[in-house]
């Protein structure tokens, strides 16, 4: 998980439910001084006020995981933006397709896996594809002139432009089977609130 940067640090101390209050009860200790209602302790009792509203709020953990969890989906799907915008011009269309494809089921999964949605082999699986295999796999083609990618026969009968959109297809299959599985938990999921709210809202007859 992603550090979250200084600035986000003191967005988060800024709008804080700790802070929020803390400054309200300093505001009020304000207000006792320019009242005259308080004057020569006035500073330490200010300060005093902004710590017991600070100490008296929980600390919002909930929305620091959020913002970090957003933080780490965004580097996620960064990432494959990034691969995409720097190797499309020296790729085959086809293989261009194939890496839109990914990406927008990239982006439909990314949010899923931060949430905690996602069993951790498939977590494992997508990380892994997004990160390093399809990063590795268009670096290994890219490498190479395009006359020799496309012409030239190196395994099984295959040209390196034929062999690159054939491990593009095993990591589509990857990430489709990784969507299914989500999805299809998502569809039971629905089917058995269905089921509930039958259960629970079925008009009961009184006539015989």
């Amino acid at each position: 998980m992603q550090p979250i940067s200084p600035k986000m640090r003191l967005l988060l101390f800024l709008y804080s439910t700790q802070n929020l209050v803390g400054c309200t009860l300093a505001i009020g200790g304000l207000g006792l001084f320019f009242s005259g209602l308080i004057a020569d302790w006035w500073f330490p009792i200010v300060l005093g006020l902004y710590a017991v509203g600070w100490f008296a709020v929980p600390r919002d953990h909930e929305l620091e995981l959020r913002v970090r969890n957003e933080a780490t989906q965004a580097d996620l799907t960064d990432s494959i933006d990034e691969l995409l915008e720097q190797s499309k011009a020296k790729l085959p269309q086809e293989a261009v397709e194939r890496l839109t494809h990914i990406r927008v089921m990239v982006l439909e999964l990314a949010p899923k896996l931060f949430s905690g949605e996602m069993a951790v082999n498939s977590a494992i699986s997508l990380t892994n594809a997004v990160t390093r295999d399809l990063p590795e796999t268009v670096r290994n083609y890219l490498y190479l002139p395009t006359a020799f990618a496309t012409l030239h026969v190196i395994h099984d009968g295959k040209t390196c432009k034929q062999l690159l959109i054939e491990q593009l297809d095993l990591l589509n299959q990857q990430l489709s089977k990784i969507a299914e599985s989500i999805y299809q938990e998502d569809a039971e999921a629905l089917v058995i609130n269905g089921k509930f709210l039958q259960e629970k809202f079925h008009a009961v007859s009184f006539v015989g």
